[in-house]
């Protein structure tokens, strides 16, 4: 008995930590500074076609944000978390503003250079008839589902801040790097919130780490992959630049490093499996 609760109170303890320092994220929260970055400067000097590929690619999933919650993220046990539901309310804004300033980079650059490049991807419209089943289903395991969330937003804000520092420092352009700096500082906080929720939420459910951790090694894509987003060859397009030297894979190795302290997820290296296929489909 004195060892449950011993257990109890530390649980509460952690929980109470974690929730404060997401106050704390969630109070910073605000849309990214540009109009301060030197846009005339824009397209004096050529940028790699690859720079501009990631750009794309990075610009058309921070977009897909930019709608109403939908499907599984929009679970009620999730959504009713007033903490959560103010985060992700920022998060949305926050991202919308990251893909109007990529586009702004591009569109600027494209004119200047006078060449062509796509028009940024819209979302799906419709949600699966599976996701809508699959919301139903889990509605008495709430809990679980917003572990779930939280989980794979860290693994994606992860992958993410990690990818514009990447390009930061090989796109050649100092705008666009001091552009993606701003931002990977943003995704920064974004990860650490889903992370400190993943946190206190796995630790706190057996059931969440045993089903968590077998759903991330067998179902976890890339952010920005999937039906009606992006196909894995336009990611692997953007992993093929961004991890082909020492540095890519020690970004690789450090992204796993820090996903496995999560409670339950120690051995478990899903960036790693995501490089190999991602590889594998190229030499292919």
């Amino acid at each position: 008995m004195e060892r449950t609760s011993r257990a109890k109170r530390r649980s509460a303890e952690v929980r109470g930590s974690c929730e404060a320092r997401c106050e704390r994220l969630v109070a910073r929260s605000a849309l990214i500074e540009v109009d301060d970055l030197d846009w005339g400067a824009v397209g004096e000097r050529p940028v790699d076609p690859s720079v501009l590929a990631c750009l794309v690619y990075m610009r058309d999933v921070e977009g897909f944000t930019d709608r109403d919650l939908v499907g599984v993220v929009a679970h009620p046990a999730t959504l009713g978390d007033p903490l959560v539901r103010r985060f992700l309310d920022a998060w949305r804004a926050e991202e919308a503003a990251h893909a109007a300033a990529l586009d702004r980079y591009l569109r600027t650059y494209a004119r200047r250079r006078r060449v062509e490049l796509p028009a940024m991807q819209a979302p799906p419209t419709e949600v699966p008839r599976s996701e809508q089943l699959l919301l139903a289903l889990t509605r008495p395991i709430g809990h679980v589902v917003t572990a779930a969330h939280m989980v794979w937003g860290a693994a994606n804000e992860l992958l993410t801040m990690h990818g514009y520092r990447l390009l930061a420092r090989r796109c050649g352009d100092p705008v666009l790097a001091e552009l993606l700096t701003r931002i990977a500082a943003q995704e920064s906080r974004h990860y650490g919130f889903y992370r400190l929720q993943a946190e206190w939420r796995l630790g706190e459910s057996r059931l969440a780490r045993v089903v968590l951790r077998q759903l991330m090694k067998r179902s976890w894509t890339p952010v920005g992959i999937g039906e009606g987003y992006k196909a894995p060859g336009e990611f692997d397009q953007v992993l093929g630049y961004l991890a082909v030297d020492d540095r890519g894979a020690r970004a690789v190795d450090t992204m796993d490093a820090t996903f496995t302290r999560l409670p339950g997820f120690d051995g478990v290296r899903i960036y790693e499996r995501a490089t190999a296929e991602s590889r594998a489909r190229l030499a292919a």
